[in-house]
């Protein structure tokens, strides 16, 4: 059995061994020789050594720094300190506002010309989607108008030169009005259902009995204002057409030589 190193009392050693131990502090510790070289005892002097060595390492460099600090005003500010040794080394940082403003226009230069493409881009875009809708407003208000299609091309150059057509947008949403010199919010189809009957009436396509129709599509077989060959107007049919479609009433009127006055 192996021997404890140190024990309060010697009654549980025995009788042969009891002369191996000394007392000391009121408990007795084994008395081996050689306790250096023993395994354990090594490991422990080593790590012991190693700590010893550090201390003394951290002692050193807390001598020094003491030394360093020794003499500095209570109110010394590192900070500020290393700012004067940097502008003494011709180091000076740049200032916080320096700074901000060297990344501010390192920004608007990264994205300057990315900002003037988009632009670009949506100012096309707008001035295609005006010129499509107004396009598209005045040709469907022209043909309802009985507008010739041959004339199509020069009718919208004309109402369009005149700047009677615009764009408005109101809440997202985009309506062509026209100007007809008393309104200027007219919608276009009245106008230029207005105007076809005046100004542009010889825009309008001259219509024949037989191809006459009436708004919701009916057929009339005879042009209601002919009064040829002895024909008599069809008053009743006449103000059916004028209800239903004007444009077309007024074209059928004039091919048959009446001045419209409704």
């Amino acid at each position: 059995m192996a021997l404890k190193a140190i024990i309060d009392s010697l009654d549980s050693v025995e009788e042969q061994h009891r002369s191996l131990y000394e007392e000391k502090d009121g408990k007795f510790v084994l008395a081996i020789e050689g306790i250096e070289a023993h395994p354990g005892a090594a490991a422990l002097k080593s790590a012991l050594d190693r700590v010893r060595g550090e201390k003394r390492t951290l002692s050193e460099k807390l001598t020094t720094a003491e030394s360093r600090l020794e003499g500095l005003p209570e109110d010394f500010d590192a900070d500020a300190y290393e700012t004067l040794r940097t502008q003494a080394e011709g180091k000076e940082p740049p200032k916080v506002d320096e700074r901000l403003e060297r990344q501010k226009t390192e920004l608007e230069k990264k994205f300057g010309t990315e900002k003037g493409k988009l632009e670009q881009r949506i100012s096309k875009l707008d001035a295609t989607l005006r010129k499509t809708l107004i396009d598209d407003g005045l040709t469907k208000a022209l043909i309802e108008a009985g507008v010739s299609k041959d004339f199509l091309p020069a009718a919208k150059a004309l109402l369009k030169e005149r700047g009677a057509v615009k764009l408005v947008e109101e809440d997202d949403e985009f309506h062509v009005f026209a100007d007809d010199g008393v309104d200027e919010r007219t919608p276009l189809k009245k106008f230029v259902a207005d105007w076809s009957a005046d100004e542009g009436k010889h825009f309008v396509a001259k219509a024949t009995g037989g191809d006459a129709k009436g708004g919701d599509g009916r057929t009339f077989t005879d042009n209601p204002w002919d009064n040829s060959n002895g024909k008599k107007p069809n008053l009743t049919k006449q103000q059916q057409l004028i209800q239903e479609n004007a444009p077309k009433a007024r074209q059928m009127a004039q091919s048959a030589g009446v001045t419209p006055n409704w």
